[in-house]
């Protein structure tokens, strides 16, 4: 769990601490998250803003967000189903009176490789550091499973280079284009940017995940004789 008022982009990747000394009581906090009632942006600036991993109580809240930012392809659609079989993935951030402000999930491909997905946050809340804040949380979450590399795929690279992350090709990232790519409607004509944090999975890595992948739809059809 991360509190913080103010958010910096981080001075060195994957800090060795996300907690900000302020009060001990919101540091122990499991409560579900609240969807926000309409804030406004001056009152923020007294809220003190904070990431735990969620829990099956905040699927709705989750759900909500993601969908309300998929119909116009900004991401990815998800049900409510899909978000409770992979609750664990998913960190939030609110205030430190539970109120629902976004979510982020880190799914993990393997040692080689985990990517953060379905980052979002309340888009009468953003430029307070909450996108930030959860961008943090998952980097750390990556470095203390001893993965290599994180990656993304973004319209707006430029904040995503705050914290260091750089542009990266495609191909890198097979195991994220089987997955995901192949169903978007925007295959074809993607404008979205892959950027990486990390050391890219090696040639090794590839061909393993290879391995395990189905075998690539030919649109033949082998007739029995």
């Amino acid at each position: 769990m991360a509190l913080s008022q103010i958010l910096e982009p981080p001075s060195s990747p994957f800090p060795p601490s996300l907690t900000h000394s302020l009060t001990a009581s919101f540091l122990h906090s499991d409560s579900p998250a609240r969807p926000l009632p309409a804030t406004p942006r001056s009152n923020l600036k007294t809220i003190f803003l904070r990431t735990r991993k969620a829990q099956l109580q905040d699927t709705h809240a989750i759900h909500q967000l993601i969908n309300s930012l998929s119909h116009d392809g900004t991401l990815l659609p998800r049900s409510h189903a899909e978000i409770c079989a992979n609750i664990n993935t998913f960190t939030i951030v609110e205030t430190h009176t539970h109120q629902f402000l976004g979510c982020a999930a880190l799914h993990v491909y393997g040692q080689h490789l985990a990517e953060i997905r379905s980052i979002v946050v309340r888009p009468d809340i953003k430029g307070h550091g909450a996108g930030g804040l959860l961008v943090k949380a998952l980097m750390h979450q990556a470095k203390s499973r001893g993965i290599q590399c994180v990656s993304l795929f973004t319209r707006i690279p430029g904040f995503f280079e705050h914290f260091h992350f750089r542009v990266a090709g495609r191909q890198a990232f097979p195991d994220k284009v089987f997955k995901d790519c192949r169903h978007c409607a925007r295959r074809h004509a993607c404008d979205e940017t892959a950027m990486a944090f990390g050391q890219l999975p090696t040639a090794r890595d590839l061909q393993q995940v290879e391995h395990f992948l189905p075998p690539q739809e030919s649109g033949l059809v082998q007739l029995q004789l």
